[in-house]
């Protein structure tokens, strides 16, 4: 009985420093095109195709027509993911329609 107490503390232990493991990431793209609907559903299909969640996704339409557009996704990325999310990241730095691309660790 005593053992079966020892072991239930030690799974949920384990479990809960599992779940510290995930880290949530920002991913910023920076566009000069206006229409983000397409580059919206392609970041989407690929994060989900390497099995990263989004939280959170927003796109902020600049004010002048001429200026930068702006798609900020927030997600789940456990360790083990990690290079998938870089994967990700470079490959949007190499779309035609995308300026710039960054991401950062949140808290």
């Amino acid at each position: 009985m005593r053992f079966a107490n020892i072991l239930g503390a030690w799974r949920g232990k384990a479990a809960r420093a599992s779940r510290k493991r995930v880290q949530s990431y920002r991913l910023t793209v920076f566009s000069a095109n206006p229409r983000l609907d397409r580059l919206r559903q392609h970041l989407h299909a690929e994060l989900s195709a390497r099995d990263l969640r989004i939280s959170q996704m927003r796109v902020a339409s600049a004010p002048a027509h001429d200026s930068i557009h702006r798609m900020s996704v927030t997600l789940q990325c456990p360790p083990h993911l990690r290079g998938a999310l870089n994967a990700v990241a470079l490959g949007l730095g190499r779309h035609p329609d995308i300026q710039r691309v960054r991401y950062e660790q949140l808290q």
